[in-house]
């Protein structure tokens, strides 16, 4: 859907345009950038060893001016060791250092081992000058050996734009150019023995500068392009925590405020029906005009240049109602009303604006800790809300359902959604929070282990079941309040949320006040 064929948005929409520094988090940059230096760190340490180690292997029959010359070399490659195994040890993975001073280290070590490898190739040169016209294009490279290992490093394997790139390797040309002036001023040669020495000495120094470069410029895009695509205006995805029947859920993180959030999305090739567009919309909309502290909170939202949809909501670090009850089995009678009056609440609000949610189950409400209060209730996704008038018939919004779209889930269904009632109104969620109810003090759902159309059958004939008669010990009042929510007749159920909330609290006052809720 091309951003003309939209629907017209309300003007506090805001689009994504991926806009912004091509860097991404400085966070993840640093560690990613810490990780390399310290392979390069510990590849550098190898090489200076075992090269050390080998320059000690030299024939007995060479002349004293070639044994000073390996002898220097030797030393070079040695000093060489130390420093970058301190270097590998600061960089490792389990403290992580700030990205100013890894960016400074990265500048200066690369510089640093250009300069000795300046100074290698001086300091080798004479060792080759007897043989040097048997083999030129052989020691050419082999001088140029050690210089393509860190042209690669640098361009492949430090997080750069190609531009810093190419600076960093230029340095590297240049401190090798400066060598080779040095050697061939202080030791003349034929033209053709020079001009094959650097011929292919200078062959590889390029070829590898131009793959280090061109790889560098495609990692930088991919990079960018991955990063964008994390990306929706000033939030950043960070990972996925799960999906549903209106799309994917993100945790994420705003990148001026650094407050964590919660983002849904929808793609647009889940979106090409304008009427799903408006659907997802309307979720939004709807969710952003409660204020209840037991409904989820909605920051932002806005779709982005490809046409993914998007909004943002409270992070709610903690378990779903339905992951709870799975894990620790169902919940005593207090626990459960206590849980069950922070629904309550929260229905009562949206009924009150004239919202009815149509998809009350365990996986719709969060519990977890909010500002040191253990087991705060967050109502969710508002992916099937509809409007709804005083006397509970639909608004225009009911039409929005694709056709043949079966809406709610089966297990919690009211009768009027399972005998096809597309505008069902507060009573329907009254239905579905009792069957909720049932859920949390037994661990399933009242017409549990049936096939869906089975399940929709019973909800609409069959007698609610007794949730005492799996538990036994649930005080008698409770039930009654469970088996009015399970009424067949949306008239047979309490008035109201507000109605059923005080239900609720009433059906403990036979308790000792020790289970008090």
């Amino acid at each position: 859907m091309t951003r003309a064929e939209r629907p017209a948005l309300p003007t506090r929409f805001r689009y994504a345009s991926g806009d912004g520094d091509r860097t991404g988090g400085r966070d993840e940059i640093a560690a990613t950038l810490q990780s390399r230096l310290r392979v390069v760190a510990i590849v550098l340490a190898a090489t200076g060893l075992s090269s050390s180690v080998l320059l000690l292997w030299r024939s007995p029959a060479v002349s004293g001016a070639v044994i000073a010359s390996l002898k220097s070399a030797q030393f070079i490659m040695g000093s060489l060791v130390l420093p970058v195994a301190l270097l590998a040890w600061w960089l490792r993975p389990r403290t992580p250092r700030p990205l100013a001073a890894l960016r400074l280290l990265e500048g200066v070590l690369f510089a640093s081992v250009s300069v000795l490898f300046a100074l290698l190739v001086i300091v080798d040169f004479p060792s080759i000058v007897p043989v040097i016209d048997t083999a030129p294009f052989d020691l050419g490279f082999a001088h140029a050996l050690f210089a393509c290992f860190l042209i690669v490093a640098y361009g492949l394997l430090i997080p750069n734009r190609w531009q810093r790139a190419a600076m960093m390797i230029g340095l590297l040309l240049c401190m090798v150019a400066a060598a080779n002036v040095w050697n061939f001023a202080h030791f003349p040669m034929p033209a053709n023995v020079m001009a094959t020495y650097l011929g292919s000495q200078w062959t590889f120094l390029l070829a590898f500068t131009t793959l280090a470069l061109f790889g560098a410029n495609r990692i930088d895009q991919a990079t960018s392009v991955a990063r964008d695509a994390m990306r929706l205006g000033q939030y950043v995805l960070v990972e996925r925590l799960g999906s549903g029947g209106m799309g994917a859920v993100h945790r994420a993180e705003h990148r001026l405020l650094r407050r964590p959030c919660a983002i849904k999305l929808i793609r647009p090739e889940h979106a090409g029906d304008p009427d799903v567009l408006r659907r997802f919309e309307r979720e939004v909309q709807a969710t952003a005009t409660l204020t209840h502290p037991n409904t989820i909170a909605i920051y932002d939202y806005g779709i982005t240049d490809d046409g993914t949809f998007y909004y943002v909501m409270e992070y709610l670090p903690g378990e779903t109602l339905e992951q709870l009850v799975l894990r620790d089995g169902p919940m005593d009678a207090p626990r459960a009303v206590h849980v069950l009056r922070q629904i309550a609440g929260a229905l009562h609000e949206a009924h009150a604006a004239g919202l009815t949610h149509r998809d009350i189950k365990p996986g719709n409400l969060m519990l977890g800790e909010r500002g040191g209060v253990a087991d705060v209730a967050k109502l969710l996704d508002f992916g099937l809300v509809a409007a709804h008038d005083a006397n509970g018939l639909g608004g225009e919004a009911s039409g929005i359902t694709q056709a043949g779209m079966v809406l709610g889930t089966p297990s919690y269904r009211s009768p009027e959604q399972c005998a096809g009632d597309e505008q069902p109104g507060p009573a329907s969620d009254l239905y579905s929070l009792g069957a909720l109810g049932y859920f949390l003090v037994t661990g399933r759902s009242p017409f549990d282990g049936r096939a869906p159309l089975q399940m929709m059958l019973a909800h609409m004939s069959e007698a609610p079941p007794s949730a005492r008669t799996l538990r036994p010990e649930l005080p008698a009042a409770f039930d009654a309040v469970l088996q009015c929510c399970l009424a067949k007749q949306p008239t047979d159920r309490y008035a109201s949320a507000q109605a059923l909330e005080r239900a609720l609290a009433q059906s403990l006052e036979s308790y000792p006040s020790s289970w008090g809720v």
